[in-house]
């Protein structure tokens, strides 16, 4: 059936404002997706950032090893052995003393070799020691520099050595005179290497650090880890997954220390994820002794720069949808609520028209037998009796009428109040039955009345009980007409819980999409039209408000053979509190 011009309005916008969310849903999911990228590399951006101060936080503490243990050019050896240990010894008062656990010092003797000595913590003097096999490339580039100071240092300042761990720095000798006008230049008289603690570094400067520039290593937002740059095996990780696995690698990749005196340029060919990293990586012309022995690898706590994009875009997008989704919910509820007040106020209407058609029907009987009665047209006493008749059913059915107005609207105000009282229900269908018997005999319905001898008692409001049985019994003659046959049957349940009544009839029967509006305000259905049955729409909706109010259900089912079945189950007293 094609919807009213007035009932089209509302649906149109809908349609329109559905069509105004899906536009928006289409530049929010664009906006977003640019909010998140823009989200995720300031998050990439920041932890860059973070990785540069770790990394100048580190070189600042190393830093602080290389003004203590540099020695000044020119004094003899045995003054600057003294000069180291007296250096070694006042490290010890310093905050961060576990850093450093001795001294190596690499001096060129007499014939020419190099000659390795060691101070520890708490010794007095330097102690010649063997070459050990991991520092004899060390002594064979001493050597072959040795004496010739044009050459330069042959390791860079600052270094780290990476086996032992330790800060490489040189040893310098008087300036040598270099011919006429070429000035003096400094020789190389060995290296002072400054040995590092790697469990003090591993255990505690390096989570300082860490905690400082990268967050908490339980909640901040990034997570770390050190490798050594030789094998990228883990030196240091903030938590057991900082490497997600055994990927080895991160949002930024930095070498540590960072080449001092390299300028920005070195800077950012070190930084970077690891695409960017690897001209870092790829130094085949620097010595091994040159190189920087850590590799800082960091990375965002929700996975790669690529999750995280994702993460917040997925973030973003759901929280945009959820008010689109809750919009869209909004103005359909409003749309439906509006078309339900519409067809409520209709319904109304309809009530309205009704219920004055109901009340003059029987006051023009009523009016018309009093005007012929008061005229002495009517003489004749059995005339005078067929009126009196005819006013006191047509005053019955304006009372019935009346009261079931009354009824619903206790019932919508929520002051109606129901008794409870013992109750027998044969009573209650035979009182309805007898009121109803004339009117059937009348309309040429069969009725067939089939109740359990011994059906459970009941409790509950006894005049509401019975309109709503005659209001049952009042629809199945309006609509059953044709079929010519009512059945009421009453039966318990085996447990005697329930007692259920079934109002049967052989009218036109009720299609399914119906059976839950019929019990609707005001509702009349097709059938109603058709036949032009007289209502007001109120009777099944009276039905379920009583049924309900003492516990029980009612409901459509279509009988077998055709009709109509409306089934009441009520609780027994047995069953309900008292």
């Amino acid at each position: 059936m094609a919807l009213r011009s007035q009932d089209r309005g509302p649906w149109l916008v809908l349609a329109v404002l559905a069509l105004l969310v899906g536009v928006l849903g289409v530049l929010q999911y664009r906006w977003t997706r640019e909010l998140g990228r823009a989200a995720a590399e300031r998050r990439q951006a920041e932890l860059e950032r973070a990785a540069r101060r770790f990394a100048s936080a580190l070189e600042r503490e190393l830093g602080q090893v290389a003004f203590a243990f540099f020695p000044d050019a020119g004094p003899p050896t045995s003054d600057r052995r003294a000069y180291l240990v007296e250096r070694l010894d006042a490290w010890q008062e310093r905050d961060n003393a576990g850093l450093v656990n001795g001294l190596l010092l690499a001096t060129r003797a007499s014939d020419g070799h190099f000659v390795l000595e060691q101070a520890r913590r708490g010794d007095d003097a330097f102690h010649e020691i063997p070459w050990p096999q991991e520092l004899r490339p060390l002594g064979q580039r001493l050597a072959e520099h040795a004496g010739e100071p044009g050459r330069g240092f042959p390791i860079r300042p600052g270094a780290v050595l990476q086996n032992p761990l330790g800060l490489v720095l040189p040893l310098f000798g008087a300036p040598e005179p270099q011919g006429p006008g070429a000035g003096r230049r400094l020789s190389i008289d060995g290296v002072v290497v400054a040995r590092l603690d790697e469990a003090y570094l591993r255990d505690r400067l390096l989570p300082r650090l860490a905690e400082a520039h990268f967050g908490p290593a339980a909640s901040g937002p990034f997570v770390v880890a050190i490798l050594r740059r030789a094998d990228r095996s883990v030196f240091y990780a903030s938590e057991p997954d900082a490497l997600g696995g055994d990927k080895r690698s991160g949002d930024v990749e930095l070498a540590l220390p960072a080449r001092r005196g390299a300028g920005p340029a070195a800077d950012e060919r070190e930084l970077g994820p690891p695409a960017r990293s690897a001209e870092s990586a790829r130094l085949p012309h620097r010595p091994p002794e040159d190189q920087s022995p850590w590799l800082l690898v960091a990375r965002h706590r929700g996975g790669s720069f690529e999750a995280t994009v994702a993460a917040v875009e997925r973030r973003n997008l759901a929280a945009g949808f959820l008010v689109l989704a809750l919009l869209g919910a909004t103005a359909l509820v409003l749309v439906t609520s509006a078309q339900r007040l519409r067809r409520l106020a209709r319904q109304q209407i309809e009530f309205v028209a009704g219920v004055t058609h109901e009340l003059n029907t029987p006051l023009a009987a009523i009016r018309s037998a009093g005007q012929n009665l008061s005229a002495g047209i009517v003489t004749d006493a059995a005339q005078v009796r067929r009126y009196g008749d005819l006013i006191e059913k047509e005053g019955s059915r304006l009372t019935a009428l009346v009261s079931q107005v009354l009824d619903f609207a206790g019932i919508e105000s929520g002051q109606r109040a129901y008794a409870s009282e013992p109750l027998s229900l044969a009573t209650l269908v035979d009182d309805v039955l007898r009121d109803y018997r004339l009117v059937l005999e009348q309309s040429g319905i069969t009725l067939e009345r089939e109740l359990a001898p011994d059906l459970p008692g009941l409790r509950g409001d006894a005049p509401a009980l019975r309109r709503a049985i005659a209001n049952l019994v009042s629809n199945a003659a309006k609509f059953a007409a044709s079929g010519r046959w009512i059945g009421v049957r009453a039966t318990a349940r085996p447990d005697r819980s329930t007692v259920v009544l079934r109002v049967e009839d052989h009218g036109p029967g009720i299609p399914r999409e119906e059976r839950e509006r019929v019990f609707e305000p005001f509702y009349r259905g097709p059938a109603s039209g058709r036949n032009d049955a007289p209502g007001s729409g109120l009777g099944l909706s009276l039905v379920r408000h009583v049924v309900r109010a003492h516990g029980g259900s009612v409901r459509v089912e279509p009988r077998e053979g055709g009709g109509t079945a409306f089934v009441v189950e009520l609780p027994t007293a047995e069953a309900s509190p008292a």
